[in-house]
């Protein structure tokens, strides 16, 4: 770290605060301020990207935090995710459909925008709530978590509410 700032590299920390590191969180803060760079602390833990839920259990329960409102996201829009393979999609979360950039090129990265109002569509077990304006997660993230089998207190304000 001390490196990557001496050589002028503008960094920005994320603390991952889990049972096994949440001694460490004073520790882990007061590193990043004496190194003055801006952090974020993460607590939520969600499934793996392979869709399955081992890593849930590893969250640090006095340390989660409720997510406010999904007020949308700019996924698609104004950015995107490309993986090791040249294959683009809206988000690191949502990464279906996507686009092959060796197939199709930068021309391709137009349809992310169409791509990323489809993911954000209410679906599956998220079909019909009325509560959905309130919702604390944006579709693709819950999907992952459908997928996954996590129990809905770790996704779902509502429970199995939809009215």
């Amino acid at each position: 770290m001390d490196k990557a700032l001496d050589a002028g590299l503008r960094l920005d920390l994320s603390l991952i605060i889990v049972q096994t590191n949440a001694h460490e969180v004073d520790a882990m803060r007061a590193w990043a301020k004496d190194l003055g760079v801006p952090f974020r602390e993460y607590a939520n833990i969600s499934p793996t990207i392979h869709g399955t839920a081992e890593t849930l259990p590893s969250q640090s329960p006095e340390y989660l935090t409720a997510r406010k409102p999904f007020m949308g996201c700019p996924a698609g829009v104004t950015f995107f995710h490309a993986d090791p393979f040249g294959r683009a999609s809206i988000c690191k979360v949502g990464r279906e459909p996507n686009i092959s950039l060796t197939a199709e090129g930068v021309p391709g990265l137009a349809r992310l925008g169409q791509i990323a109002e489809s993911l954000m569509l209410r679906t599956g077990g998220c079909s019909g709530c009325k509560l959905s304006e309130t919702c604390r997660v944006c579709r693709p993230m819950a999907r992952v978590f459908q997928e996954a089998k996590a129990p809905l207190r770790n996704y779902c304000q509502h429970g199995m509410r939809s009215s």
